[in-house]
């Protein structure tokens, strides 16, 4: 509620400051207060007002309402279940394999996007763990992680 009322009074704000550059700054508007008098508003006017709605008011509204949690930064579209194995991935893997998607750069373990290794062996060096230039702890996530982030990986490894 707070960052919304934060939002709205920057906005009014703001239109508030084109509107009175619009009428030829603080000395147009206290003419036209003053005087009575109101001039007719011009294309180029009308055209600025069209930009700023559109441009402050319904680009970042359709940015907003997308559904952009879903999407990695690789750019796939991701399942309820793979972006909760994207976040798995996040906290328990990224620190030792590289996958673009989920921006990790680990350098102990293999590089997933050249390994594209599908969910069955994903799952497999999970429950078993391995050895290679570091060691990969056996059972180092529970069966439903286990399942989402090899889901995960096998779904955007080497996009």
């Amino acid at each position: 509620m707070a960052a919304g009322l934060f939002l709205a009074f920057f906005i009014i704000l703001g239109l508030g400051v084109v509107l009175v550059a619009m009428r030829g700054g603080p000395r147009g508007v206290r003419d036209t207060l003053e005087v009575g008098r109101r001039r007719p508003l011009h294309a180029a006017e009308f055209a600025v007002a069209g930009a700023i709605a559109v441009f402050g008011i319904a680009v970042p509204a359709v940015v907003l309402l997308g559904d952009q949690a879903s999407a990695g930064p690789g750019g796939a579209t991701l399942s309820a279940d793979e972006a909760e194995g994207r976040q798995i991935f996040a906290e328990k893997c990224a620190t030792c394999h590289q996958l673009d998607d989920a921006n990790a750069v680990g350098r102990v373990g293999p590089n997933l996007d050249e390994l594209q290794p599908p969910v069955e062996l994903t799952l497999n060096a999970i429950k078993q763990g391995r050895a290679g230039n570091g060691q990969m702890p056996a059972q180092l996530l529970e069966d439903d992680q286990a399942k989402q982030v090899a889901e995960y990986i096998a779904d955007v490894a080497g996009r």
